[in-house]
C-alpha cells in the first residue's frame, strides 16, 4: 500500500498540469473610452446661440486623455409641424443629426475663455437664421475626437427654442461716489424684428477690468432700470454693458450688449471738515486743537490764519501737517488771528475750512 501511494500521486499531477498551464490565446488590448462632455450649456445672446462647455481631461477608465484632436457639433432641428413628436432618443440623435461644424485642436485658441474661477472653458456663437425662427427646436449635442479617430460619447441633448429678443437697452450713463458706482440706462421699445413692445423681464449687468472677459455682476435679474457696484476700487477702470433678459435664471435668453462705457473711478471726494477747532493764548504763541479726521485716506491737514481786518484767511503750513494740534509761534501781542483748519486726502482732494476760531495774546499775561 506503501508503494501504490506515490504512484496515485504522480498521475494525478499528470492529469492536472495540463489543465492549470494551458495558455489561451493572445488578446489585442481593449481600446481606451474618451469621457463624453459632461458641462454643456446653450443660451441665446440677441441672434446667436452661445455653446459653452468643457473639454473631458480623462479616458472612461480615469487614466489622463493627453490631447483632444476635434470637436464636433451636431444639429437636430424639428419644424413646427413636428409640435406632436417627442424629443429624440440619443440613439435616434445619432441617426438623423447632421454634423454642424468642427473646431480642430490648431482653433482652439480661438473658442477659449478663461471663467472667474481660472477654469479654460470653450464658448462657440452659433448665428441663426430666419430658418431657424421658423423651426420649433433646435437640439444640439457635442462629441469630442481624440488620437487614432476615437470618439466619446454625446454630450446630453440640449434642446433650444429660437426667440425674439428685446434689443439691447440704450443711454447706458454711471457716477461715480465715494461708496458705489451707479449704473442706469433705458429700455428697448423694440424687439430685433421690430415688433413691439419689446419682450423682457428684467436685466443682467456685466463688467470687465483689463483683458478679462465680462462678467455678471447681479445675482437675480434685475427689475429696474439701475444698479449700484459697491464693489470696486478707487482708481480703477471699469467697463460696463447691459443685457435685457427674458428669462429669470441661467443659461439666460438675452439681448446682445448695450453700448460699452468704459468708467474711471477717481478719488475726486473730499475727507470731511475737520471739527472741533478750539484756540488757546499763552505767553509766547496760540495753540490750536481739533478732533481727529476718520478718513482711510486722510494725508494730513492745512492750518490757515488771517488778521483781524484782512478778508482772505493765508496758508501756514505748505505741508501738510499729521498731528491734529499746531501752534502758531509767529504772533503779536494784542492783535486778534482768526483760524481755521482743512483736512487733505492722499488724491490730493481738500475739505472746505473748519469752522473758524480767533484768539489774541494781550501785553499781559496772566
Amino acid at each position: 500500500m506503501k508503494k501504490f501511494f506515490p504512484f496515485l500521486v504522480l498521475v494525478f499531477s499528470l492529469f492536472s498540469f495540463p489543465a492549470c498551464g494551458k495558455k489561451g490565446p493572445i488578446l489585442p488590448p481593449l481600446p481606451k473610452l474618451i469621457q463624453k462632455i459632461e458641462y454643456f450649456e446653450i443660451s441665446q445672446r440677441g441672434e446667436k446661440l452661445i455653446l459653452e462647455w468643457e473639454n473631458p481631461t480623462a479616458y472612461i477608465d480615469g487614466s489622463p486623455l493627453s490631447a483632444i484632436s476635434e470637436v464636433e457639433i451636431w444639429l437636430f432641428e424639428v419644424g413646427k409641424q413636428e409640435t406632436e413628436r417627442e424629443n429624440p432618443t440619443p440613439e435616434e440623435f445619432e441617426r438623423t443629426a447632421r454634423l454642424f461644424g468642427s473646431i480642430t485642436q490648431e482653433e482652439f485658441s480661438k473658442y477659449q475663455v478663461r471663467t472667474d474661477e481660472g477654469l479654460i472653458q470653450f464658448q462657440y456663437p452659433y448665428a441663426m437664421t430666419q430658418k431657424d425662427y421658423l423651426l420649433k427646436k433646435l437640439i444640439f449635442s457635442l462629441s469630442v475626437k481624440a488620437k487614432k479617430r476615437r470618439r466619446s460619447d454625446f454630450s446630453r441633448l440640449l434642446i433650444v427654442e429660437p426667440q425674439m429678443l428685446s434689443l439691447p437697452p440704450k443711454a447706458v450713463k454711471a457716477k461715480v461716489f465715494q461708496d458705489r458706482i451707479e449704473i442706469s440706462w433705458a429700455q428697448a421699445e423694440k424687439n430685433i424684428d421690430q415688433s413691439s413692445p419689446a419682450r423682457f423681464k428684467g436685466f443682467n449687468v456685466y463688467r470687465a477690468e483689463g483683458e478679462e472677459p465680462p462678467h455678471r455682476l447681479n445675482s437675480q435679474l434685475v427689475k429696474g432700470m439701475n444698479y449700484s457696484d459697491e464693489d470696486f476700487v478707487i482708481g480703477g477702470v471699469y467697463r460696463y454693458a447691459i443685457r435685457a433678459s427674458v428669462t429669470e435664471s441661467s443659461p439666460f435668453m438675452e439681448s446682445d450688449d448695450s453700448e460699452i462705457i468704459e468708467v474711471r473711478a477717481e478719488d475726486t471726494f473730499p475727507p470731511a471738515v475737520p471739527s472741533g477747532l478750539v484756540s488757546i493764548g499763552t505767553e509766547n504763541f496760540i495753540s490750536l486743537s481739533w478732533d481727529e479726521n476718520r478718513d482711510e485716506d486722510l494725508d494730513g491737514y492745512r492750518v490757515w490764519r488771517k488778521m483781524e481786518g484782512e478778508d482772505e484767511f493765508v496758508l501756514l503750513t505748505p505741508q501738510p501737517i499729521h498731528e491734529n494740534a499746531f501752534n502758531d509761534t509767529t504772533v503779536e501781542r494784542n492783535r486778534r488771528y482768526y483760524y481755521a483748519v482743512t483736512a487733505l486726502d492722499m488724491s490730493g482732494n481738500e475739505s472746505p475750512k473748519s469752522e473758524g476760531v480767533f484768539e489774541i495774546i494781550k501785553d499781559v499775561y496772566e
